[in-house]
């Protein structure tokens, strides 16, 4: 999940890139949590941390500038696009760091530029395993391992792959998926469906459920297996703690 903020205190300016990027993330099969602020007060009182900002730098009360210097240092590696009605201010800018500028008024194009610079930026400082390529039914899909709780062969070469709140339709085997997976997250408690441990929520009988309800079988053949892979995984999560 990218998760992006836009402060601004315009409004139909807000609601121009909140469109943008929706419709950026249906095309794309990116999943996108959006929190929008009316003043840089607001964004500084969230303390949330965000991959991507559009920050008005024009703004009634603290401007975008000084709102940027108040968030930096407990928000590094936020990339901040910066959004005004004079370029010419984008110069004062520098001394936080942005990662792009967008002068009103913009045409959708722009945001989606911005957008597919951060997807680039974001796949090539990724650490290896924990973005995974597949072969969506409309072109490359790129998820974020962690976000990926269950792969479902259905047949026919085609994978359901789960997130917490969106499915995605690919193609390719299982087989396939574990040779792309450079993780010790996941295991296959049946031959139909690979698992992310991180989120399994419980072990009923021989159904695994994860956090947000999804059913997994586990084949009893399988079983003592899983075990094993699930207590290995839970000695290395220990470690890491």
């Amino acid at each position: 999940m990218i998760k992006i903020a836009i402060c601004d205190d315009d409004k139909s300016v807000i609601t121009s890139i909140k469109e943008a990027i929706t419709d950026f993330g249906a095309a794309n099969s990116v999943e996108f949590e959006i929190h929008s602020f009316s003043s840089g007060e607001k964004l500084v009182e969230s303390e949330l941390n965000f991959d991507l900002i559009f920050l008005d730098i024009e703004m009634s009360g603290i401007d975008g500038i000084k709102t940027a210097k108040l968030i930096r240092p407990t928000a590094r590696r936020s990339r901040i696009v910066y959004v005004t009605n004079h370029s010419e201010l984008a110069l004062q800018s520098y001394s936080v760091h942005p990662f792009d500028f967008v002068v009103k008024p913009f045409k959708r194009e722009r945001i989606t530029h911005v957008l597919g610079e951060l997807m680039k930026y974001l796949a090539d400082t990724a650490e290896p395993e924990s973005v995974i390529q597949l072969k969506g039914m409309d072109g490359p899909l790129l998820l974020n391992l962690k976000n990926i709780y269950v792969f479902e062969y259905t047949g026919n070469r085609r994978i359901t792959v789960y997130t917490k709140s969106e499915t995605y339709c690919i193609k390719g085997s299982l087989s396939e998926i574990f040779s792309l997976i450079d993780s010790e997250s996941f295991t296959s408690p049946h031959k139909s469906f690979i698992i992310n441990m991180e989120h399994i929520d419980k072990l009923s009988g021989f159904t695994l459920y994860t956090t947000n309800g999804i059913e997994v079988p586990v084949a009893q053949k399988k079983l003592k297996e899983f075990h094993n892979a699930f207590s290995s995984f839970i000695k290395n999560y220990i470690k890491q703690e």
